[in-house]
């Protein structure tokens, strides 16, 4: 089997030209294939980890000391905008579809767009299901930065072979520390809610992990205090601090 990267608004043209037998990629692309009839979802990425951690803003670390004013105010405009969204219940969802819809953003048709962005998700003609949260943008805290999500994505990045050599658990918190910014956030949350824009409630209490969960397809536990014991329960894939690639029958 051969990997490949195709841009996203054209994988729908190139399944339905043969080239590519099927393609991993965020909507309205997936949606797209299924109004073509030329193609069907097999999974959304909220079935296999429950509020996944999708697009990221990310600034470079001297723009953010030089400019901390800019960045709080740029951060502050995401969380309201992600608030805006979320409101009443997904009421303004549909204005959101308007938007994106547009040429100059994603210009998808509106009419493919809008399931996913309002609560319902299309896997073949006829099958329309019902998922509330296949996108969340501030509730349930999915815009906060836990390093917890850091320390996940650093694990898949050892158990297949990007990190070449095992690390220590201090080693993932360090690395999540620099990279995952929750002081930012936070700063620009405790603006807003001295501006009257958002409730303190509105902030999740945490020291930047979360519990620990098992809300994955494969159902094992993450804690993202313990990322070696973690990788230590996979049976294929590089492991924690033993470093060993196995495959277990």
């Amino acid at each position: 089997m051969l990997l490949s990267v195709t841009p996203p608004p054209q994988m729908p043209a190139t399944l339905d030209s043969g080239t590519i037998y099927g393609y991993c990629v965020g909507e309205p692309w997936n949606q797209q294939a299924v109004f073509k009839g030329i193609g069907v979802p097999v999974i959304t990425a909220n079935e296999i980890w429950k509020y996944t951690p999708e697009k990221v803003m990310g600034l470079r670390r001297d723009f953010v000391e030089k400019n901390p004013n800019t960045t709080r105010a740029v951060v502050k405009a995401l969380i309201r905008a992600a608030m805006w969204i979320d409101a009443d219940n997904g009421a303004n969802r549909k204005e959101l579809t308007k938007i994106l819809s547009r040429p100059e953003y994603v210009g998808a048709d509106y009419d493919v767009m809008v399931g996913p962005i309002t609560g319902s998700y299309q896997f073949e003609k006829g099958d329309t299901r019902p998922m509330s949260d296949f996108n969340v943008y501030f509730n349930n805290h999915v815009s906060y930065p836990y390093y917890s999500d850091a320390v996940w994505y650093l694990t898949q990045m050892r158990r297949w072979g990007q990190l070449g050599e095992a690390k220590s658990d201090p080693w993932y918190e360090e690395v999540a520390g620099k990279v995952y910014r929750p002081d930012v956030y936070s700063a620009a949350a405790e603006e807003l809610i001295a501006e009257g824009r958002m409730k303190p409630g509105d902030m999740p209490r945490t020291d930047g992990y979360k519990p620990p969960s098992t809300d994955f397809i494969d159902g094992i536990e993450f804690d993202g205090r313990k990322p070696n014991a973690y990788l230590a329960g996979f049976a294929i894939g590089q492991q924690g601090n033993g470093g060993q690639a196995v495959s277990r029958k």
